[in-house]
């Protein structure tokens, strides 16, 4: 049963012709695709820590450096490990006038040891050094770089 003013409504605006439908697709595709991207990103940065704790912290600082002639730079760096029994390398540079790296040298730390430690390092360049920088540190260590006698590090 409808009322007059329904039917004066209906007549001066005509009938509701928007089409009874449960819900639009294209919303839930959206919303599917924005849960599955907000999982995966919680899956890519829970990876990336997991990884980040297991290299463990080692840090590096510069204390100072030498020039030795004009084809080897001596840096004293500083090093310091959370945890002094597992081995660890840093890279250190040797840079010239430009700031272009002109040396480079993997120091490798073996297990043991205080948690901070001073190393002297020389740099071999390949041209005119005038001082060093310090690259970083990791504790994953290279197959190239072995401690003890020949035994690589696991």
């Amino acid at each position: 049963m409808s009322t007059p003013a329904d039917n004066r409504s209906t007549t001066r605006y005509g009938a509701d012709r928007t089409p009874k439908t449960e819900r639009n697709l294209g919303g839930k595709m959206i919303a599917i695709v924005a849960v599955v991207l907000i999982a995966g990103l919680a899956i890519a940065i829970a990876r990336y820590l997991a990884a980040d704790n297991q290299r463990g912290d080692v840090t590096i600082s510069m204390v100072s450096h030498e020039r030795i002639d004009d084809r080897t730079m001596r840096l004293w760096v500083d090093v310091t490990r959370e945890d002094p029994n597992v081995a660890s390398y840093c890279i250190v540079t040797s840079i010239d006038y430009a700031m272009a790296e002109v040396g480079r040298r993997e120091l490798l730390i073996e297990p043991g040891g205080d948690p901070i430690q001073r190393f002297q390092v020389d740099i071999p360049s390949r041209d005119l050094p005038v001082s060093g920088s310090v690259y970083g540190c990791s504790t994953l260590i290279p197959d190239h770089l072995t401690i003890g006698p020949g035994a690589p590090v696991e």
